[in-house]
């Protein structure tokens, strides 16, 4: 009796424990959650969490059920419905501390924050003084996952030993002390301002008035954002021939996308400091866009897409700050012809493998619970490749714009589901989408509400490297 005990906070912690690194370390969320699922199934299966929401819908119906025999006067059903409500109460309190886990195991859809992505950690609920302590608590919440999880110890010491080398910046900016541009100084420090932040708006202002390095002038964009973001040379990867065949089976192709990293780094620093609350219009329904200095023979769609960057700042499926960075990339995605208006959609063995039974007319949350679900599976049983290196998901914007330029894709009057969210002034997000030719085709980028599950949005699903989305690891 006595080892039981012992067990069950045990059991107990480690869900709990596995649940905050979902929500802290949120690169690997699908992950931990995965696996605090394996754990919970041993106690509570998704059925039974099913089953266990049918009884308290049951128990709450009891009451109504119980007043509406006495009005009646049938007493029998009186009996009967008092004796069901004592035998729910009593299912229901056994099972009552797993409930709270199974909720968040089991309907966990909302996608947090990453706090540690550069320029997040307020949209998180995080201060940057909050930030070294938040990274010493999950480095403790590793070491004991690593004692009381031992068969997935490996991946623990991994997740270890790239938060213990982490350095986070507490002066309160997302700069490093290297030299600035001028545009990132100034950007730096309207941010200064409008957070009320005197004392680094007059350090930034000194700055300004002393001039920048003179090298600056030589230097590109993305030279002056390194300090910022340094994006990586290229996401290559040599998938196995057996690996191959199973995607063709799948509906799965192979591009090798090529870098476009040179053209579009001009407009990156437009993503970087994103200031939205200073955009609304006069009328609550409108929002201004920015008034960029963009090129003039710029199509219209592109400057709308580059601008909806400068109003919001985007995160990926895993939560981590999205910039695209349009380097050279080998990934595996659904290779079919954008569907015609009125024509059949689709369909593809990966549809099958995913349980979905058509390719609209399904909601970001659908598409993220499914994914969640059954991605890790495809990839290990179906691809032969490794959730933790890999992830499925829909496909990115950067990527259907390359890829599509070359395909013939954002010809048609229709909608893709794009992997991410731009966060809302209100830090409400809105899952992206884009491509309809009516909009600006290949260019075209939206944010539709995360429940919208039209027929006019289809699903393009990829599978990417998982390092692609993690911004400072």
């Amino acid at each position: 009796m006595r080892k039981k005990d012992q067990k069950t906070p045990l059991m107990h912690d480690l869900q709990a424990t596995l649940l905050y690194m979902g929500n802290t370390d949120t690169l690997y969320r699908d992950v931990y959650i995965l696996r605090a699922r394996y754990y919970l199934e041993q106690k509570l299966s998704y059925d039974g969490y099913l089953n266990l929401k049918r009884m308290q819908t049951r128990e709450a119906n009891l009451p109504n059920q119980i007043r509406n025999a006495m009005i009646r006067s049938d007493w029998h059903a009186v009996y009967e419905l008092s004796g069901s409500d004592k035998i729910l109460q009593k299912e229901l309190e056994g099972k009552r501390p797993l409930q709270e886990f199974a909720r968040e195991i089991y309907e966990s859809h909302a996608i947090p924050i990453d706090p540690f992505s550069p320029g997040m950690h307020k949209l998180a609920g995080f201060t940057t003084d909050r930030l070294s302590a938040l990274r010493n608590k999950i480095i403790g919440k590793l070491k004991e996952l690593c004692q009381w999880d031992s068969d997935w110890k490996e991946f623990y010491l991994q997740r270890l030993a790239i938060f213990t080398a982490l350095t986070v910046n507490t002066n309160g900016s997302d700069t490093l002390s290297q030299p600035s541009s001028v545009v990132v100084l100034e950007e730096e420090a309207a941010q200064a301002f409008k957070n009320g932040n005197m004392a680094r708006l007059e350090v930034l202002a000194q700055k300004l008035l002393q001039g920048v390095s003179k090298s600056d002038s030589s230097r590109t964009p993305a030279e002056l954002l390194e300090a910022v973001h340094k994006p990586p040379s290229a996401y290559l990867f040599e998938f196995s021939e057996k690996a191959l065949k199973k995607a063709a089976q799948l509906g799965l192709g192979l591009y090798s996308v090529p870098s476009r990293s040179t053209e579009y780094e001009p407009f990156l620093r437009f993503a970087w400091h994103p200031a939205y609350a200073a955009l609304q219009s006069d009328h609550p329904s409108v929002m201004r866009l920015p008034d960029l200095p963009l090129p003039k023979d710029l199509p219209e769609a592109l400057k709308s897409r580059i601008q909806l960057y400068a109003i919001h700042p985007f995160i990926n499926s895993a939560g981590v700050r999205f910039l695209p960075n349009m380097v050279a990339e080998d990934v595996l995605v659904e290779d079919f012809p954008e569907p015609k208006e009125g024509s059949n959609l689709p369909s593809s063995g990966l549809l099958e493998a995913l349980g979905l039974k058509q390719r609209n007319q399904l909601s970001r949350w659908q598409i993220e619970a499914v994914l969640l679900e059954k991605g890790s599976d495809i990839l290990r049983n179906e691809l032969g490749l490794d959730p933790n290196e890999f992830k499925l998901v829909c496909i990115p914007p950067d990527l259907y714009l390359r890829i599509g330029q070359e395909s013939g894709w954002g010809q048609q009057r229709i909608w893709t589901h794009f992997d991410g969210y731009m966060i809302m002034a209100d830090k409400s997000r809105r899952a992206l989408a884009g491509g309809d030719v009516r909009f600006g085709g290949i260019y075209d980028l939206l944010g539709l509400s995360c429940s919208y599950d039209s027929d006019r949005v289809i699903s393009r699903f990829a599978v990417v490297q998982r390092r692609r989305m993690a911004i400072w690891q």
